[in-house]
């Protein structure tokens, strides 16, 4: 079995406006940042094009056709995706931001938006967006393990020896030295200390 490698792909930052003139605005607001951006008409499109299992963030207008900005982050949501969205409100929308905040999104930007105020939310974005990608990279590695590996594995993060963790599965000493070979393999664990932190962020 092929292990699943930690994502090292540089950040994608993506603006998601039906207004051609919100989207040049946000892409030169970036550009001046020095940040580089690609921009979509719609979440259909967006979502039709963009791996969404990749470490991204999103600056999304609410009122979108065909799809809302609501119901991305919905889509994000459901399936567990990194990308850290911020919503582009309007005149009378703050409430729907507020809404999407609680669902998950990083935070959200008043049109015409400010500078300063991008700059904050991106800072924001870069870091939920990165901590996210790095817990769903360590799920897909963690899925690897078989049953017994992720009992050995529960029992490592327990700080039990090899002897102990033997007796409770009733295995010989030699099936968990194989057991334990394969979990650090698989979960691309140098030291038992780092093992051990990245289970321990699977759990928080």
């Amino acid at each position: 079995m092929t292990c699943a490698k930690i994502n090292t792909e540089p950040l994608l930052i993506h603006i998601i406006d039906d207004e051609e003139s919100v989207r040049t605005s946000c892409e030169f607001l970036l550009s001046s940042l020095g940040l580089s951006s690609q921009t979509w008409a719609s979440a259909v499109d967006f979502l039709a094009a963009v791996d969404i299992y990749s470490p991204a963030v999103v600056i999304s207008d609410l009122n979108l056709p065909h799809m809302t900005g609501q119901a991305l982050q919905a889509h994000l949501n459901e399936h567990n995706s990194p990308i850290a969205l911020i919503a582009l409100t309007g005149n009378g929308e703050i409430s729907d931001a507020v809404k999407m905040l609680k669902q998950g999104a990083v935070d959200y930007l008043e049109k015409p938006i400010s500078s300063q105020r991008l700059q904050e939310a991106m800072r924001s974005a870069k870091q939920l967006t990165s901590k996210r990608a790095k817990l769903h990279d360590i799920a897909k590695l963690y899925e690897q393990l078989t049953d017994k590996e992720k009992e050995v594995a529960s029992k490592l993060m327990q700080g039990k020896l090899n002897k102990v963790i033997a007796d409770h599965l009733e295995v010989s000493m030699r099936t968990v030295e194989v057991h334990r070979s394969q979990v650090m393999k698989k979960m691309q664990a140098q030291h038992i200390s780092e093992l051990i932190q990245k289970l321990a962020l699977l759990k928080n």
